[in-house]
């Protein structure tokens, strides 16, 4: 899978650099930008694969798989609003001090707002490959284990029978709400960036990495602190939060009714 994106990521970039650098303006005047900024059609769904990758304490890498689905609308031809659903999972592993390798298996809804560079940018018509960044909120629900590496040990977890809701870290204070949950949930901040290009008339497909500032230290079940298990302890972790990302392909369909 990983090739697969690396080839579809070089074909992407390699159609954005071989473009030609002058379109024809749909306003009939030749290679100017037309002036009406609205889309033709402005509602989207899309559809992405890819791999994520961990920034924490076992950071050495083991990559998972994360799929998704999300659905937006243009405001104009620079800004969309874009609502996101993935579920994936993460990994990683580290042999020095903690032995230890682990699994997140995750859930996640994001709110994005997307900016078209090319279109904002361009003094003429960008033609059918645009740069785009974009940057939201949103939040994850997890469940992590970390194993010992050397006998597949059960080491530390983030949900229990005696889980509950936690701002953050029991050092904040008692757990609130019902015991047990399945899923721990914190919240996210997304950034990005893309490259698309149109197939058809309705469909583009796109390269996108996404990088995520996560509010928690837990992702690994892991502190950089101590070895405990976050949800059983007086204290758990004063280091940073946890980061991950993943590079996909997605693939777009545009619909919605034209605007003149």
């Amino acid at each position: 899978m990983r090739y697969i994106l690396l080839f579809a990521a070089c074909a992407i970039a390699g159609i954005t650099v071989a473009q030609p650098v002058r379109y024809r303006s749909p306003n009939g005047i030749s290679e100017k930008k037309s002036y009406n900024r609205r889309t033709t059609q402005p509602n989207f769904i899309s559809l992405r694969y890819g791999l994520t990758q961990f920034y924490g304490e076992l950071n050495a890498q083991a990559m998972h798989t994360i799929a998704g689905l999300g659905v937006g609308r243009s405001i104009n031809k620079e800004f969309a609003i874009q609502l996101d659903y993935n579920a994936g999972r993460i990994g990683g592993e580290k042999r020095a001090f903690f032995n230890s390798w682990f699994v997140n298996e995750y859930n996640s809804a994001e709110c994005l707002l997307k900016w078209d560079l090319s279109e904002q940018f361009s003094d003429r018509e960008p033609g059918p490959a645009h740069i785009s960044a974009f940057a939201g909120l949103g939040q994850i629900w997890f469940s992590a284990n970390a194993y010992d590496l050397d006998d597949d040990r059960l080491l530390r977890f983030t949900n229990s029978q005696q889980s509950a809701r936690n701002p953050l870290f029991l050092r904040w204070g008692p757990a609130r709400g019902p015991k047990g949950i399945k899923k721990t949930r914190e919240g996210i901040l997304p950034l990005g960036t893309s490259v698309s290009y149109a197939l058809l008339e309705k469909w583009k497909i796109a390269f996108e990495y996404r990088f995520y500032f996560v509010r928690t230290d837990k992702l690994d079940a892991t502190s950089g602190q101590r070895l405990i298990n976050p949800e059983e302890s007086e204290s758990y972790s004063d280091t940073p939060n946890d980061t991950f990302s993943f590079i996909a392909v997605s693939v777009q369909y545009h619909f919605g009714q034209k605007k003149n």
